[in-house]
């Protein structure tokens, strides 16, 4: 059952990278079955958001401009897209973006939501809240980050972060629910927060990565076969995403965009976590040490496997002999 609102909504969704193409599946999925309109998506290469429209439905609509979003109905009172969300790479891509997105905004005839999906520096989360705001319409900007893989986002697996205008949060609650496990609604309208809660738990599961890359090597260098470990992970500390990376580090196995992704968004996310406690005075010295070991995979062009994290603990360790 639908609300005289959701009848309403018409959902615009920007960026089918490996998140975003399958969160707005689930999306589409939901307005399918609610019998609400379909969603409009736009993506920098048309053919990936053409292929989307293959996938999800046919009747998903594919815009080719961003201004698109923002072109009237014949009676001039409603846009194309009153929530529109956005699921970009890294901050220079919301920047890029959200410069039109504000421009066209700001002769919208309606008042828009806007939700970004991504982990921005909370800095830029609170600039564009506040663009949003400044104009005539008062558009709402919400910081709404998701944690998972693509794989968990396929199987409607995610953890949604929730922050900005708490009634906006509640009206698209439905939509989030779509494709999560769990949300997080943080109920603040400092969108700060949830940015900074997105670079904490990717700076959590990176540095744990980290400790067990570590500990695999000494297992290794010590005779003691890396599975037990991997047993002593499943009984001790059941955490999923524990638990797949100690069986990723292990393994060895081949994948080079998994492992491309993981090394240049865990490098960016570190640096945000850095420049934002230094901000704040507060020491980051696991931080230091994590990033460093990141700077060195990609230093040395990785192997595309997963067990990159053990050879640059050891090149560190060939560094300081030989000095």
């Amino acid at each position: 059952m639908t609300t005289q609102q959701q009848q309403n909504d018409r959902i615009g969704w920007i960026g089918l990278g490996l998140l975003g193409f399958e969160i707005a599946q689930h999306i589409q999925k939901y307005l399918h079955t609610h019998n609400l309109p379909n969603l409009t998506v736009w993506n920098r290469t048309v053919s990936k958001a053409e292929n989307f429209r293959t996938v999800a439905a046919p009747g998903v609509h594919v815009v080719h401009s961003l201004e698109e979003f923002f072109v009237s109905a014949a009676d001039g009172s409603r846009t194309k897209a009153n929530i529109i969300f956005t699921s970009l790479t890294n901050d220079a891509a919301v920047e890029q973006v959200y410069e039109t997105l504000l421009r066209c905004a700001a002769t919208a005839q309606e008042q828009i939501v806007f939700v970004e999906t991504g982990t921005l520096y909370p800095e830029l989360s609170l600039r564009l809240q506040k663009e949003l705001a400044d104009l005539p319409q008062h558009h709402i900007y919400l910081q709404c980050p998701v944690f998972g893989r693509p794989d968990a986002a396929r199987a409607a697996q995610l953890v949604w972060v929730a922050s900005g205008d708490t009634n906006a949060v509640d009206r698209l609650r439905p939509y989030f629910e779509t494709m999560s496990s769990k949300i997080l609604d943080l109920k603040t309208t400092d969108v700060a927060a949830a940015s900074t809660l997105k670079l904490l738990g990717n700076f959590i599961i990176m540095s744990n990565t980290s400790i067990l890359a570590e500990s695999v090597n000494i297992a290794r260098k010590s005779g003691l076969d890396p599975q037990q470990l991997i047993s002593w992970v499943d009984a001790f500390l059941p955490a999923p995403v524990l638990m797949g990376y100690s069986r990723q580090l292990v393994g060895g196995a081949e994948d080079e965009a998994g492992v491309n992704m993981t090394v240049d968004i865990a490098t960016k996310d570190l640096g945000c976590v850095r420049r934002w406690a230094k901000t704040k005075g507060a020491p980051t010295p696991v931080a230091d040490a994590v990033y460093e070991n990141l700077a060195i995979a990609k230093e040395k062009g990785h192997s595309g496997k997963w067990d990159f994290l053990v050879d640059s603990i050891n090149s560190r360790g060939e560094g300081s002999s030989s000095s």
